[in-house]
């Protein structure tokens, strides 16, 4: 089999899943009540400490106004907050509150608590096959991301 062909079957096969495990319980994104824009925000802004509006924007891969409306609906909700760079007044910086970061919080866990009875159906070797992929695939991601780096800096 080609590997495009293998590539196209395993992306098949991890929508398979994702619709199993929406089908046992969906509840925590379901009750989200926010858009996928604001949700793609809240998630990069949770990753660091805090982040430049301007860096928001490059990461959302939209404007800068659009960036600030979608950061604007999340600080009515009461789940990121706005502070002043400490040496640059000018510069607006976004960070998550403690409410924001446990609501990501919640929805990690739930997709979790949904992956982990399916494991232990597993056998002991099938779960290592499993551990050995995602080995693999982290790793993927973080060559992916550091090539990524570079290609910024």
């Amino acid at each position: 089999m080609a590997k495009s062909d293998t590539v196209k079957k395993v992306l098949r096969l991890q929508d398979e899943l994702i619709h199993y495990r929406a089908v046992l319980d969906a509840g925590p994104w379901l009750d989200l009540n926010m858009s996928t824009p604001q949700l793609k925000a809240l998630l990069l802004i949770s990753e660091e400490d805090a982040i430049r509006m301007r860096e928001l924007a490059r990461k959302l891969g939209g404007s800068f106004s659009n960036a600030t409306v979608l950061v604007d609906r999340l600080v009515e909700r009461g789940l990121v907050e706005r502070m002043m760079e400490p040496q640059d007044r000018r510069v607006v910086l976004v960070r998550a509150t403690e409410d924001g970061r446990l609501l990501i919080e919640q929805l990690v866990t739930s997709w979790r608590s949904l992956s982990e009875p399916l494991l232990e159906r597993l056998s002991t070797e099938d779960l290592e096959t499993v551990r050995k992929a995602l080995d693999i695939l982290v790793g993927a991601a973080q060559a992916r991301e550091k090539e990524d780096a570079r290609q910024e800096g």
